[in-house]
C-alpha cells in the first residue's frame, strides 16, 4: 500500500497492493493511494511524506491502430466524452474531509485551488496569476508573510462570484477543531489572513515556511477552496450534503453519484478558462480487477490510472491502448521498528539489508516496473542525491555482521544471542498478493540466514489505522513492515522521521530519532533558497542512508493506460489529471 503524505498523501502501496485499488487511508497528513482488488496485484504506497520529487518518464506505448470511423476516431470513442475506473467508492467527494486518494483524482475535474503541479513538479497558476517569490515580493523579506494574488472573474460551478473571502474562510474551515480534516500541518503556522481586496489574499506564519506550495491549496493530497455562501452557516462540515456533490471551482461539475456503480462530471459552464473540448466524465466503480481489465481490452474505458505491475505486458500490448509510464514521488521501502531491541543495533539492520534482494523483488514481483534506487526521491528530483551507499545482496556479509551483533547460528538453524532466537514479524494488508510475493523473495533469504520470519496480515484499515484507533504500523505492533510512501512536490520528511513526529504526534512509525536529521529539516523548511534547501535534504539522505531506519526498495513508477483517441492526458509525479481542462476526446 502507499501512504501519501499530504504532506503526505498515504498511498497505500504496502507494496502495491493487489486487487484494484483500495481506500487510501490517509495519516494526518498522508493520503493513501488506492489498491487494487482481487485478481490484479496492485501497488500500495503508504504512499504518500512529503517527500518530494522525481523524475517523468513518458513513454508512449505501441498503439496497435485500428480502422477509424468517419470523425478520424476509432469506433469504441464516444467523443467528448471520457471513461475511466478505479476500485474503490469514495467516502466523500469534499478533499477537505476524504481520506482517499481517488478523491484527489477527481477533485482534479471539479475543484478550484491556488496552485496545480506541472510534469516535472513545477507549480502551475490556477486561481493565482503568479507564484509567491521573495523576488517577485510575494514573499515577505522574514518569510513571515505570504501574499496570493488570485484571478479576476471567477465564478463558482453555481455561478455566484469566487473572491478572496472564500480563501479565508476556506482556511477557518481547515483549522476548525470540528471538522474532521486530514491535517492541519502548515496550516497551523499560519496568525491570520488577510484580504484587502477580492483578489488578494494575504498569510500572516508565525515562521517561515518553505513547503507553502505543497499544502496552501495545492491538490496533491490538499483541501480545495471551499464556497463561503454555501458553507459559512454550518457550525461543521462533517456530515453536509455538500460532500456529496460539492461545488467547485474547476473544470467540471459534478452531476451524479451513483453508489456502487459510478460518479458523472459534466463540463462546468461557468468555468473561467472558457469552453472545454471535453464534454463529459464518467468514472465507474469497478472493485474486479479483471473487470478492470476487460474493459481495457474491450475499449469500454478510455483511462486506466496505475496500471499494476502484473499486468503492465499485457497492456502494453493491447489493440487500440496507448501507454504512459511515469516515474512518481512515491517509493517502496522495508520499516524497521526502532523500538525493538534487536533492530536497534544497526549491524543487524544492515545485515537484513544485505538480506533483501531487491532487484529479484523488482524481477520476479514487478516485472521490472520501477527503478531500484537508494535514494527515496527520483533522480528527477532537485533535492535526489546521487551516489548514495547501498547494500548489495550479499548473504556472507550479513552473515558477517550478525555474528559481530552476537547473534550466532545455532544447532536449529536459527541466530541466537542471550538465550533468544532471531525472530521477526513482518506484518502487510490482507488481500495484496505483490506483497505476498515480495514476502516469500525475503523470507527465503532470512531462513539461509539464520532468520525466522513471521508473516501476518491484517485488514487494511487497521494495519494502517491511526494510533488512536490502534493501527498496528501507529502503535509499533511490528517489527517490519512494507509498504509505500507517496511524497509530494516539495521534499519534506519531517512527518515521517523527526524525533517530534513519532506517533501519535506524525508519521515516524519507525520511531527514529536523530537530532542532526532534525536540524537539516528544520532549517530546509524555514529557508526558501532552493540551493540551500537542496544542500540540507541531501546531507540528511546521507544520515539515512548511514542509519538505515529503512530500506528503500524502489522508486514506483505509474504506468497509465489510454486510448489514443485522448489527447492532453499528461500525469506528472502526483497527479493524473492536473490539466483537465486541455483533455479532449
Amino acid at each position: 500500500m502507499r501512504i501519501s503524505i499530504r504532506t503526505m498523501s498515504i498511498s497505500k502501496t504496502s507494496i502495491p497492493t493487489p486487487t484494484r485499488r483500495s481506500t487510501s487511508y490517509s495519516m494526518w497528513i498522508f493520503k493513501r493511494a488506492p489498491f487494487r482488488p482481487k485478481g490484479r496485484m496492485f501497488r500500495h504506497a503508504v504512499v504518500g511524506l512529503a517527500l518530494a520529487v522525481a523524475l517523468i518518464a513518458m513513454l508512449p506505448g505501441c498503439t496497435k491502430v485500428e480502422s477509424s470511423g468517419a470523425s478520424g476516431l476509432h469506433p469504441w470513442t464516444i467523443p467528448g466524452t471520457m471513461r475511466w475506473a478505479d476500485g474503490e467508492e469514495p467516502d466523500n467527494l469534499n478533499p477537505l474531509l476524504s481520506t482517499e486518494l481517488l478523491v484527489n483524482d477527481l477533485s482534479a475535474f471539479t475543484m478550484g485551488y491556488f496552485f496545480q503541479f506541472g510534469p516535472r513538479g513545477e507549480a502551475v497558476p490556477d486561481l493565482c496569476v503568479e507564484v509567491p517569490t521573495q523576488a517577485n515580493g510575494d514573499i515577505s523579506a522574514d518569510g513571515r508573510t505570504l501574499r496570493f494574488k488570485l484571478r479576476h472573474g471567477v465564478a463558482w460551478s453555481d455561478g455566484a462570484p469566487f473572491t478572496s473571502a472564500d480563501v479565508a474562510f476556506s482556511v477557518r474551515a481547515i483549522l476548525n477543531p470540528r471538522n474532521n480534516v486530514l491535517s492541519r500541518e502548515g496550516w497551523d503556522l499560519i496568525q491570520r489572513v488577510e484580504t484587502p481586496d477580492p483578489y488578494t489574499v494575504v498569510f500572516h506564519l508565525r515562521q517561515p515556511f518553505a513547503p507553502f506550495l505543497d499544502k496552501f491549496f495545492t491538490p496533491v493530497g490538499n483541501p480545495a477552496i471551499l464556497p463561503e455562501h454555501l458553507l459559512a452557516k454550518y457550525p461543521d462540515l462533517n456530515h453536509v450534503a455538500y460532500n456529496q456533490l460539492p461545488v467547485g471551482l474547476g473544470p467540471f461539475v459534478y452531476t451524479a453519484w451513483r453508489r456502487g456503480n459510478e460518479v458523472e462530471m459534466a463540463a462546468n459552464p461557468h468555468y473561467w478558462g472558457g469552453p472545454l473540448k471535453l464534454k463529459h466524465v464518467i468514472f465507474k466503480i469497478i472493485p474486479d480487477a479483471n473487470t478492470v481489465l476487460t474493459q481495457v481490452r474491450t475499449h469500454e474505458l478510455d483511462v486506466d490510472v496505475r496500471v499494476p505491475a502484473n499486468e503492465v505486458s499485457e497492456v502494453r500490448s493491447l489493440p487500440g491502448v496507448r501507454t504512459i509510464d511515469v516515474v512518481s514521488n512515491s517509493f517502496r521501502h522495508l520499516d524497521f521498528n526502532l523500538s525493538r531491541p534487536a533492530l536497534r543495533d544497526l549491524r543487524v539492520r544492515q545485515a537484513i539489508a544485505h538480506a533483501t534482494d531487491r532487484r529479484a523483488i523488482w524481477e520476479k514481483v514487478y516485472h521490472r516496473v520501477g527503478v531500484v534506487s537508494n535514494a527515496p526521491f527520483p533522480s528527477s528530483s532537485w533535492a535526489y542525491a546521487p551516489g548514495l551507499p547501498g547494500y548489495a545482496y550479499d548473504l556472507g556479509a550479513a552473515a558477517r555482521l550478525l555474528d559481530e551483533a552476537g547473534w550466532r547460528l545455532g544447532s536449529d538453524g536459527l541466530r541466537h544471542r542471550k538465550g533468544e532466537a532471531l525472530r521477526l514479524t513482518l506484518v502487510g494488508n490482507i488481500g495484496n498478493p505483490l506483497l505476498d510475493s515480495t514476502v516469500l523473495v525475503i523470507e527465503s533469504s532470512f531462513k539461509r540466514l539464520g532468520i525466522e520470519l513471521e508473516y501476518k496480515r491484517y485488514p487494511t484499515p487497521l494495519l494502517f489505522g491511526s494510533y488512536a484507533a490502534g493501527g498496528i504500523i501507529a502503535t509499533g505492533k511490528y517489527d517490519l513492515a512494507i509498504y509505500a510512501w507517496q511524497l509530494q512536490p516539495d521534499p519534506d520528511l519531517s512527518l515521517l522521521l523527526e524525533c517530534r513526529s513519532v506517533p501519535p504526534h506524525a508519521l515516524n512509525y519507525v520511531r527514529y530519532c536523530n537530532p542532526a536529521f532534525d536540524r537539516l529539516q528544520e532549517d530546509a523548511d524555514t529557508h526558501y533558497d532552493r540551493a540551500r534547501r537542496r544542500r540540507d535534504l541531501i546531507a540528511e539522505q546521507r544520515i539515512l542512508s548511514h542509519d538505515l531506519p529503512w530500506i528503500v526498495i524502489s522508486n514506483i513508477e505509474e504506468v497509465f493506460a489510454l486510448n489514443p483517441d485522448l489527447k492532453g492526458l499528461a500525469p506528472d509525479l502526483d497527479e493524473v489529471f492536473w490539466n483537465a481542462a486541455q483533455l479532449s476526446m
